[in-house]
């Protein structure tokens, strides 16, 4: 599956993850075929996230991936965000499988959503 890919991404610029495509170039999200409304922040933080799977960010380094070294936005924000995201992509935003909080440090994007990923 293309969303366990870290590094180079693939030639069509899709990052896939359970019934999901993120598409890079396109700047959109879509599931099973139909697109989902994204802020270019929520979008950006998406990506970010997909492109480092199963390694846990801190709020810092997301901001820093998603925004830019130079960006003033606070944790809270990148947590704003992770919620709206969440909504748009959980099954049961309350019990995340593939943006999962790691107490402490931040967040880790699971791709294929299996509880037993547990970083």
């Amino acid at each position: 599956m293309l969303g366990a890919h870290s590094g180079p991404l693939p030639g069509d610029g899709r990052i896939g993850f359970g019934p999901f495509s993120l598409h890079l170039g396109e700047r959109r999200l879509s599931r099973d075929g139909r697109d989902i409304p994204l802020t270019s922040g929520e979008f950006a933080l998406l990506q970010a996230l997909a492109r480092h799977p199963r390694r846990p960010l801190g709020r810092d380094r997301l901001i820093e991936l998603s925004r830019g070294r130079d960006h003033e936005a606070s944790d809270r924000s990148i947590d704003v965000q992770v919620m709206r995201l969440r909504r748009a992509i959980e099954d049961d935003p309350a019990q995340p499988r593939y943006i999962r909080t790691v107490w402490g440090l931040g967040y880790v994007f699971m791709p294929d959503g299996r509880a037993e990923d547990q970083p």
